[in-house]
């Protein structure tokens, strides 16, 4: 009996060990962000005359980052690109003021109200659907790029 107890003493050791050491790859992890649409597709509200939506930002591998710009391309029923504003965080904090912050912390969301706008002297090229773009640096000193597209429903 005492021989089968020195037998499984070091196994279970090893075994432990090898489970320890499966989860460290030495890479750092890269922080991940998800882009939520909400409504989308977004319906026109006469309202407002407008395409009123959400963005949610999460971030999801518990990595913080730094958001350093948003990017907002317009495509037409056509799907060519009509029309692109991005916004930096250089240019007068543009970031902070979309969205309170420019650090998205792990595991956590930012969140703003959005809406698309047809301006006067815009013409009638109307978009279909919009592609949001954020970009950033994750406390790891990766870069991330998450992408969401925003449908808009006719008027």
């Amino acid at each position: 009996m005492n021989k089968e107890k020195r037998i499984w003493i070091p196994l279970f050791l090893i075994l432990t060990l090898m489970i320890i050491l499966s989860g460290c790859s030495g890479l750092p992890k890269t922080a991940k962000i998800n882009i939520t649409i909400d409504p989308n597709p977004v319906p026109y509200s006469s309202e407002n005359e407008n395409w009123p939506f959400d963005m949610v930002l999460d971030e999801s591998n518990g990595i913080g980052v730094t958001l350093s710009s948003l990017r907002w391309d317009e495509y037409n029923v056509e799907e060519q690109l009509i029309y692109t504003a991005i916004w930096y965080e250089t240019n007068e904090e543009a970031i902070t003021s979309l969205f309170g912050s420019n650090y998205l912390p792990a595991f956590s969301s930012l969140q703003n109200d959005f809406g698309y706008y047809i301006g006067p002297g815009a013409g009638d090229e109307f978009a279909q659907y919009i592609v949001l773009t954020i970009e950033g640096v994750d406390d790891n000193d990766n870069p991330v790029e998450a992408t969401g597209r925003v449908d808009l429903l006719p008027e």
